[in-house]
């Protein structure tokens, strides 16, 4: 049985730890789905004002996974547009445009592809 502490731990620590050295994901295209994926992530905002002046505040995010681990359909592949991920917390992540391409990026861990997503609501 667990106590209140490993409870607050729980819910306080555990989406720092996420954030900071990944979480298991799972990646979908179309019906192709891939469970089980580890990717790290920064989070973004950004406040959209209409012409009418009203303001929206869309939230994204910003994930690194290793290039080998992005697979569709059992074989590596670059990351999409409309890709969607879910996280552990069940939340959906759709991949955004990009106009060069997804970026890879470096650390001593290998490769990683660097993927801009919004949230899905």
């Amino acid at each position: 049985m667990s106590s209140a502490f490993d409870a607050l731990i729980a819910a306080c620590l555990s989406p720092i730890l996420d954030q900071q050295f990944g979480e298991l994901v799972t990646i979908a295209r179309g019906a192709n789905t891939t469970a089980g994926v580890v990717a790290s992530w920064t989070s973004q905002g950004d406040v959209i004002v209409s012409p009418d002046g009203a303001q929206t505040l869309v939230v994204d995010r910003v994930w690194l996974v290793k290039k080998s681990l992005y697979l569709i359909a059992a074989v590596a592949v670059e990351p999409r547009t409309s890709d969607r991920w879910t996280d552990s917390a069940g939340q959906v992540w759709e991949v955004l445009p990009s106009i060069a391409g997804p970026a890879v990026v470096s650390y001593a861990g290998g490769l990683e592809w660097e993927v801009k997503t919004k949230k899905v609501v």
